[in-house]
């Protein structure tokens, strides 16, 4: 059980830094809500929970407000699809991904 309490504080750190960076809550995040303002942070967050913890699709919707994980695969493919083209975003998810980095050294 050590392992999901560890997975479910990275997450809770993903979900923090993406909060922040978008003047969200974490409440918002894990909300149903369908606002582009915060579906897609919720979507970059999922994407970065599925790159940097060996959590399950399921795990990740559960730590997203109960999302079934169809909804989290999706969230997933549609930030890797949009990297592929939006310079914007990347720059966004190397932000994320240092600044996680660097909690994690600390």
């Amino acid at each position: 059980m050590e392992d999901g309490q560890l997975r479910e504080g990275t997450i809770r750190h993903i979900q923090n830094a993406v909060a922040e960076m978008f003047g969200l809550s974490i409440e918002e995040l894990r909300t149903d809500s369908r606002s582009r303002d915060i579906a897609f942070p919720r979507q970059i967050a999922m994407y970065l929970s599925k790159q940097m913890t060996d959590a399950s699709l399921s795990e990740i919707g559960r730590q997203f407000g109960g999302r079934h994980q169809t909804s989290v695969m999706h969230s997933i493919a549609k930030i890797h699809q949009l990297r592929a083209t939006d310079a914007g975003l990347n720059r966004t998810i190397e932000t994320l991904l240092e600044k996680l980095r660097q909690q994690d050294g600390d």
